[in-house]
């Protein structure tokens, strides 16, 4: 699977509904605040044998917003960065701006792609994967 910056993934696209997540993974592993239950957040679906979590936005009747990857299989620009040294993210992508450093944790983000890179002990555990909000909200607001 590789991410496609600010549209999603190769097999899943900002705007999916929750049928065309099954299609493409089958039924999830577990789902939490379902149907929005909470009145605030996404009703997110939780894949553990891909690395994936789908948010889905209860305020547009639960189409795919944002994509959560732990897998190392995942790829940018051909490259798997869950996994890699944060010396080695930072020479891939040198235009990352570190936004979160606490001395364990530190987070990285590329404004430009909508990318958020989570390092624990300098090692990329996650990868967060939004739309342009604007532009997300004139396709499908």
């Amino acid at each position: 699977m590789d991410i496609v910056p600010l549209f999603g993934l190769s097999s899943i696209k900002f705007g999916a509904s929750k049928a065309h997540a099954i299609e493409v993974f089958g039924n999830p592993d577990a789902v939490e605040n379902e149907s929005g239950r909470n009145g605030v957040s996404s009703e997110i679906w939780e894949y553990q044998s891909h690395g994936i979590r789908l948010y889905f936005d209860p305020d547009l009747n639960f189409i795919l917003w944002d994509i959560s990857i732990t897998s190392d299989n995942v790829q940018l620009n051909s490259i798997n960065p869950i996994g890699i040294k944060e010396s080695e993210l930072l020479a891939y992508f040198p235009s990352l701006v570190l936004e979160v450093n606490d001395g364990i944790f530190k987070e990285y983000v590329d404004t430009k792609n909508e990318l958020l890179f989570f390092l624990r002990d300098n090692i990329v555990k996650r990868i967060d994967v939004s739309p342009n909000l604007d532009d997300y909200l004139k396709r499908f607001g």
